[in-house]
Formats: structure tokens, sequence, C-alpha cells
């Protein structure tokens, strides 16, 4: 099958108003060379605000999220985080004029649990930012292959808080089609996507999730189209969506979900889209929600993988709320309401009630009423 980050169809094309959330998601890649740029202190100030906006939505603790922009202290991390021969896959940073680095500062012992809880809402608190970044016209690369006690001892933080992965950001340069090396790794993994039906399952693991041939009904997206926007939307958790159809709003999702960046972009991951009243009754039950489902949504990972065992970090619990980040504001885009579960559910009966095959766990489980 192949693989393209091309859209599986003309999703903004369905909606009688401005569905443009989808210019985000599309226009967000991996970015490898930057342009210097003046320091701005209002743009800085309002990454600020984001990022706190972003983990009141996303329920993440202060702290387990950093924005570091003083001049010093980006040189710093960039000196240090490419020391050490697994890290030299990141060792253009040293030529890389960035303005700053989003940093991942969760403690040690969730990171190493068997079942991280502070991580995925930092993680997925992280990537609305990157959305953000991105919607204002800046270039960001998530980076795992990192040197962590070395930018540990950077920020200054204790060995009690892990380092799993930093966003640098900045302006980006254009590409240079023509044998530039951030255009050839463009090329080669950064515009690679699994197609839909590789990663999304209806109902169950078993049942492949295929794309109806037959255009579905138009509807009317959301007036609220930005990252801040859609993340208050969010959480104020209301719907005045009635005329949606639940198959567009279903496979719009997962397409934003098939979309995301992972480890490699391996996407060693599974997304099952669940429309069945028991499973659903099961499924909320799960996670304790206090309101009934019209669908869910449930991401599974699969732990391990070259980069988990080369990094050793668990990038299943960084992949997965990357994609429900995207997947949770492509619902809100369409003005549906979102409950969403990254911790706090019962993972055994999550995993039974959509038949999880064996090697995979859920990480997260969206409902959307």
């Amino acid at each position: 099958m192949e693989r393209t980050k091309e859209p599986t169809r003309d999703y903004p094309s369905l909606s009688r108003t401005p569905w443009t959330f989808w210019e985000t998601l599309y226009a967000r890649r991996s970015h490898r060379k930057y342009l210097p740029m003046e320091r701005d202190g209002e743009l800085e100030s309002r990454l600020r605000e984001t990022v706190s906006l972003a983990i009141s939505a996303r329920g993440a603790e202060e702290g387990d999220l950093l924005v570091v922009t003083d001049p010093g202290r980006v040189e710093e991390i960039k000196r240090r985080a490419h020391k050490g021969a697994p890290n030299k896959i990141n060792l253009w940073l040293t030529r890389a004029p960035l303005m700053g680095f989003l940093v991942l500062a969760v403690p040690g012992k969730d990171v190493r649990g068997d079942r991280p809880r502070r991580l995925p809402r930092a993680v997925a608190a992280t990537h609305d930012t990157v959305l953000w970044l991105t919607e204002k016209g800046l270039g960001t690369c998530w980076l795992g292959g990192i040197n962590q006690s070395e930018v540990q001892e950077a920020l200054g933080v204790g060995e009690e808080v892990l380092i799993p992965a930093v966003v640098s950001f900045g302006k980006p340069k254009p590409r240079v089609r023509a044998g530039d090396f951030d255009h050839l790794v463009y090329l080669a993994i950064s515009r690679r996507r699994k197609p839909l039906s590789a990663v999304a399952r209806l109902e169950s693991m078993e049942r492949p999730f295929i794309v109806g041939k037959n255009e579905p009904r138009s509807f009317s997206a959301s007036p609220v189209q930005d990252v801040a926007g859609l993340l208050r939307k969010l959480m104020e958790g209301t719907s005045d969506q009635e005329d949606v159809p639940l198959s567009l709003a279903l496979e719009a999702c997962l397409e934003a979900a098939r979309l995301a960046p992972s480890a490699g972009n391996a996407q060693r991951w599974r997304f099952v889209a669940v429309t069945e009243r028991s499973r659903l009754a099961e499924l909320s039950s799960a996670c304790g929600a206090r309101k009934a489902w019209r669908a869910a949504v449930v991401g599974a990972g699969s732990p391990g993988g070259w980069e988990e065992t080369f990094l050793e970090k668990p990038f299943w619990m960084v992949d997965l709320p990357i994609a429900f980040s995207q997947l949770s504001l492509m619902a809100v885009s369409m003005d549906l309401a979102v409950d969403l579960f990254l911790d706090d559910f019962e993972e055994g009966r999550v995993a039974a009630a959509v038949g999880l095959a064996s090697g995979y766990r859920p990480v997260g489980v969206m409902g959307v009423s």
C-alpha cells in the first residue's frame, strides 16, 4: 500500500462554511532548517498563554511542559542535545538559528511506569502548541533522539525529571528541492503515511474501516477554526452541531490521526471507531463517562520497536497522544463535544470492548456526543 500524506478525500469541500483547521494539519511538518529571526516579545507572550491554555485543556501538570526562549539557554540545549552516538541524528541542531524549544519535563517515576499518566497529557498539550506555532507560520520538529542527561543539566532540573522529547521551533527556511538534505528527509520520511485502511478499524480490531465510495452529505463546520479557540471549545464540552453525518465525523477524525507524526513515522498504532450501542456503553462505563456518546474512537499503541529500544523511551505514550491532539481538535472543528480519556480508564475492559490484538495496548478513548 502506498504511503502518502495526500488527503484521503477533499474534506473541506464537504462543509458549507470554512473548515480551515485542515490547512494547519497539512501545513505542519518537521523542519530541520531555519532562518534567523528577531525576538518577538508579543509572540513569546502569546506562546506562553497558549501553553497554559493547552495544559488546562488537557489536564496536564504545570511544569511538565516548559517553554525555553532565552537565547543563551536555547544555544546550550542545541549544543548538548546531540551529544552521544545515538543522538547524532540531530546534529543539524548546531547550525539551526532557533527561536526556542518546547520541552517535556516529566517525573521519571511516571515516564518509566507501566502506564504513564502525566506524560500523555503533557504530550497532547505540547502538540496543541505545535499546531498553534504552525498556524503562526513557524516551523517545528519533534525530537526524541536527544541526550536526556545533558538537557537536564542545561535546564537545571533534577535527575528525577526526565526529558522524553523536545520540540524545536523557529522561522522555517524554504526547502530547496534539488539535493537539499531537509527535502530528502521530507520525501523519505515526513511525507510518508499509511493509508486510512491500514491504521483504522470499525467497531473492532478485526473489521477494517473502509472509506465510502459515495460522497457524504454536506454540513456546517464550527465558526471557530483557530487552535486556541478550538482548545477553549474543547474545555466547554458543548455542541451546537446537529447536521454532521456521523460517518464523516469519524472519518475526518481518523484522517487527522493518520496525519500525525510518530517516531520514525512508523505509525505503530490502530484506531478503532465505535458506533455500536453495546460497545459504546461498555467503553463509556470503562471510562466513567458522565454523558451518552454518539460514537467513540479508541487509540492503541504497540510498545517496543527499534526507536523505543534504541532510545529507551516509551514512544507509544508519545505518539498516540500526539495523534489524539489532532483527532480531538478535528472533532471540535466540526462543532462536536468531546470527552477525551488518556488515563483513568479500565484498560482491560477497553481492550476487550474492541478486541485489541495481542501486542497492542489502549492509550486513549475519545467519546463524541
